[in-house]
């Protein structure tokens, strides 16, 4: 399995998310429902909830921030730099982490799940990355619309 698509769209990723201010990162752009703060910690808590809870691999995996970053979640308050910083500083090492333990053969067994975004019934672990990979993009392509109007 290859990781270097996703690292290479997170390391995009943390190079915007630092050029732009605190406040910048907080706005709501009329027509969204988000922020750019919620659109990094969305990212990172979804590929934990996806590649170790949804997979039955660890399902009691404690996943930081969880509630305020899940699916269907809004930003409810002003999301502080220490936050950002904790995210930010979690992209990579995230990915790197699950490569090690997919060379360590920890995913040999999943249970299938199919997300509302894609739909599609995920069987394998290959599967999970991808649509992990997916999901990041699709949410990139956000951030980069909102850069424009911060």
């Amino acid at each position: 399995m290859n990781f270097s698509f996703q690292k290479s769209i997170r390391s995009k990723i943390i190079t915007m998310y630092r050029s732009l201010s605190l406040e910048q990162l907080n706005v709501i752009p009329t027509g969204f429902r988000n922020n750019l703060a919620w659109h990094l910690g969305h990212i990172a808590v979804t590929t934990d909830v996806l590649c170790y809870v949804r997979t039955g691999v660890n399902p009691e995996k404690e996943i930081p921030y969880l509630d305020q970053y899940k699916n269907g979640s809004v930003p409810e308050k002003w999301i502080a730099q220490q936050e950002i910083d904790y995210f930010l500083n979690k992209l990579l090492p995230a990915i790197e982490a699950l490569e090690a333990d997919y060379e360590r053969g920890v995913f040999k067994e999943v249970q299938p799940y199919a997300t509302m975004t894609f739909g599609v019934e995920m069987k394998d672990i290959e599967t999970y990355f991808t649509c992990c990979v997916h999901h990041d993009i699709l949410h990139f392509g956000h951030m980069q619309a909102m850069c424009k109007l911060v």
